[in-house]
């Protein structure tokens, strides 16, 4: 774990204040690093414990002293707030990379805006059981970029509260493991739900999309932070990873070529094709971006959570579900399973939209699905093997949030022979499906 003092969070009671009972204080808190080197590199994570009181309410006038209550003096209890606190992250390297200034805002306006809007169409379409609204978000208390309410730059004191899905129960895979059949399925049918409702939405109030979702799924180049020299030198090892998995040389040079296609077109913001599939994305959707609660057997997944909403934008969901499948889905028949994930996930969206009324389901074929997949997967390649040096990182060998930088991300004594393994499977299935 770092070695380095997490950042203060200053004026932590004015934060808390407007979501808390009204005559609640905050007497002081403790943090702590909530996530280790190599599990999150787009900011500062940190478990908080904040000790909270309440003041007596007001005796009446008319009220009548307990003369004989020993106890009237006492103090009131402490009460225990455990939170997770979301703050840039401190390397000054990465709050470029990172581009946070947008990418913080976007992931504020998930809570506090798009939350409300999404629950608020599945009440008016008939969903009259808490257990049927979308779940996959936890609950942020509050957030704020400065101090300063006139700033509009996140700043050091920029910060989200949300609450810690640790103590709650929720777990976060291993990401070097990944997830099993059993727990991708139940990811897909939660991202199908995640998927619908924007889509429902666009189609059945467009101002209220226009204004309620779309304004924030502002797209952004996510490497426009780095140097053309850090470019460079991650597009030649990109180069060398591919050979080094020992494909044959024409589906090493297809695959090269696509990579840069699919960075030129991220460069130049080109959004996918404007079809009845997109939607909102969550853009980063891997293993530690998600947490899981089990029930009391341990094995059955019974609640999920999706964190990390830094990069949502507008586009085909399809990037949403092969990203997680390649990334995330540890399956040694992968290639042959592909389109029972495929499949699994469809039949849940298909439902979903008519579930939520949508005008014209006839829309949504598995046919046209598929089509959909064949147009917007070439274009997924980039981010997939870009993520999986990433995801199968070694841990022991990732130096503590003082010590990174982008060069941490060409390293190859971070990687091994299963990087590579599951680069090859990636390739493969990109070949045989005709996607490069």
């Amino acid at each position: 774990m770092p070695t380095i003092p997490p950042p203060p969070i200053r004026d932590l009671d004015g934060l808390l204040a407007p979501v808390l009972p009204e005559g609640t204080r905050v007497l002081g808190y403790e943090s702590a690093f909530l996530t280790a080197p190599g599990d999150n590199y787009g900011s500062t994570m940190l478990a908080v414990t904040v000790r909270t009181t309440r003041t007596a309410p007001p005796v009446a006038d008319n009220a009548i002293e307990q003369k004989d209550n020993p106890d009237k003096d006492d103090p009131p209890p402490v009460e225990i707030l455990h939170l997770v606190a979301k703050m840039r992250p401190s390397s000054e390297e990465f709050l470029e990379i990172f581009q946070i200034d947008t990418t913080f805002v976007k992931e504020a306006a998930v809570y506090l805006k798009i939350v409300p809007t999404l629950l608020e169409l599945q009440r008016e379409q008939g969903y009259d059981g808490e257990d049927e609204l979308i779940d996959v978000f936890c609950r942020c208390y509050n957030a704020r970029v400065s101090l300063d309410p006139a700033v509009e730059k996140v700043d050091q004191d920029g910060v989200m509260l949300f609450e810690n899905l640790k103590l709650a129960g929720y777990v976060t895979a291993d990401r070097r493991q990944g997830f099993n059949r059993e727990q991708a399925r139940y990811v897909l049918q939660k991202l199908a739900l995640f998927h619908a409702i924007p889509i429902a939405l666009r189609y059945l109030k467009p101002e209220v999309f226009e204004a309620g979702i779309h304004k924030y799924l502002v797209k952004i180049d996510i490497d426009a932070g780095l140097s053309a020299e850090t470019l460079r030198q991650m597009m030649d090892v990109f180069r060398q990873d591919i050979v080094r998995t020992g494909v044959e040389r024409g589906l090493a040079d297809r695959a090269y070529a696509q990579i840069n296609e699919c960075h030129r077109r991220q460069a130049q913001l080109v959004s996918d094709q404007l079809t009845v599939y997109c939607t909102m994305l969550h853009n980063d959707l891997w293993v530690n971006n998600m947490m899981i609660k089990y029930d009391p057997t341990g094995k059955i997944p019974c609640s999920l959570k999706f964190v990390d909403f830094q990069l949502i934008q507008m586009d085909s969901l399809v990037r949403d579900v092969i990203f997680f499948i390649i990334t995330s889905v540890n399956d040694p028949e992968l290639e042959t399973q592909l389109d029972s994930y495929f499949e699994c996930y469809f039949q849940q969206l298909a439902a979903n939209m008519e579930r939520l009324q949508f005008p014209n389901p006839e829309d949504f074929t598995f046919e046209s699905f598929r089509e959909e997949i064949d147009r917007v997967a070439p274009y997924e390649l980039y981010h997939i093997v870009s993520m999986l040096r990433v995801v199968l990182a070694r841990k022991e060998s990732i130096p503590d949030q003082s010590e990174q930088d982008a060069a941490l991300f060409f390293n190859d004594n971070l990687v091994e022979e299963d990087y590579y393994r599951r680069l090859e499977v990636t390739l493969r299935i990109y070949d045989r499906r005709g996607w490069i």
